[in-house]
């Protein structure tokens, strides 16, 4: 013996595949983006220093050094990177840059510079000049270069 879904189930079969659907179109766009807005991309500042930290991992990595900055304040800075499966893409692994790494990083700044929890300033990733010379992202002043932030 068949069943026929009464109007009443329907709708409400309807009306709650709708409402999956809707809350699935919204919150995927919404987590899948994070705002750069705190960093002054107008600025790029050159950091020479010693890699302290490299956190290579999802949803993003991060660099931490002491050194000193052209235009900025000394000391120890953590910079913001996108994801490592990103990075990867842009010649990046878990052992590109090691504590105790001689480099020349270039970041954009916080636009209100105030100093992180740990003390550090804060950076967002435009490029780097590793320890062998070799380079990834953008390596000069104004942020140009490679193209790959």
């Amino acid at each position: 013996m068949e069943k026929i879904m009464s109007l009443g189930n329907l709708i409400r079969v309807v009306i709650g595949s709708l409402a999956v659907f809707v809350l699935v179109g919204v919150s995927v766009p919404v987590s899948a983006h994070h705002s750069t807005a705190q960093f002054d991309s107008s600025r790029v500042i050159r950091i020479e220093g010693t890699i302290t930290q490299f956190s290579y991992r999802n949803p993003h990595a991060s660099i931490s050094l002491e050194g000193t900055a052209e235009g900025a304040q000394d000391g120890a800075w953590t910079v913001g990177m996108t994801a490592a499966n990103v990075l990867r893409n842009q010649g990046w692994g878990r052992s590109t840059v090691q504590p105790g790494d001689e480099v020349v990083m270039f970041v954009s700044p916080l636009r209100d510079p105030i100093a992180l929890n740990d003390g550090s300033q804060g950076g967002l990733f435009v490029g780097i000049i590793l320890a062998d010379g070799s380079t990834l992202g953008s390596t000069d002043q104004d942020g140009q270069g490679s193209g790959e932030y």
